[in-house]
């Protein structure tokens, strides 16, 4: 099952949080636990960003390894991912 997330692309800062921030959280959210990887047009096609959008933002998530990019250019989760869900089983 593909998961499709909506994004106004407009859509102003809520007033309790930063917009960067939610749009980031909306990228991570584009994962399934069936996928592997996702390209930038996977990611873009259910998050409603835009690519740009998206590769502004995927760059400071691979900083803090929260993602990863392939070889083949595709993206998959990081490694910090499981550290944030190891800390939340606790």
């Amino acid at each position: 099952m593909v998961k499709q997330i909506t994004v106004t692309q407009s859509k102003p800062a809520s007033t309790n949080g930063v917009a960067a921030l939610d749009r980031a959280i909306v990228i991570l959210d584009a994962f399934a636990t069936a996928d592997r990887s996702l390209s930038l047009a996977e990611i873009a096609a259910r998050t409603g960003l835009y690519k740009s959008t998206i590769l502004r933002l995927a760059n400071s998530l691979l900083r803090g390894q929260l993602l990863e990019r392939l070889d083949d250019g595709r993206y998959r989760v990081g490694p910090a991912t499981f550290r944030l869900g190891a800390l939340y089983q606790r």
